[in-house]
């Protein structure tokens, strides 16, 4: 390997917006990150206000559709 071409791995500190702070290595000293594994929704089994927000459009694009019949069979009720 040739000498004094590659970077310095140091320790390195991540900040969260979320304000979860961890140590890590890196080439670089400082990282700030918007999600990590303490408030990302994944990793806390917590649904934030984007599930929310998901729903809201999940309904008005039921609402905007309903009644609208693309060839799908019906069930019919059938009279004994």
């Amino acid at each position: 390997m040739k000498k004094d071409i590659h970077p310095e791995y140091k320790e390195c500190k991540v900040t969260c917006a979320c304000g979860n702070t961890f140590q890590t290595h890196s080439t670089i000293s400082e990282i700030k990150v918007g999600v990590c594994s303490e408030c990302h929704p994944f990793y806390t089994g917590k649904r934030g206000s984007r599930v929310l927000v998901e729903e809201g459009r999940l309904q008005k694009f039921k609402k905007k559709y309903e009644g609208i019949n693309y060839g799908q069979r019906q069930d019919t009720e059938t009279e004994e």
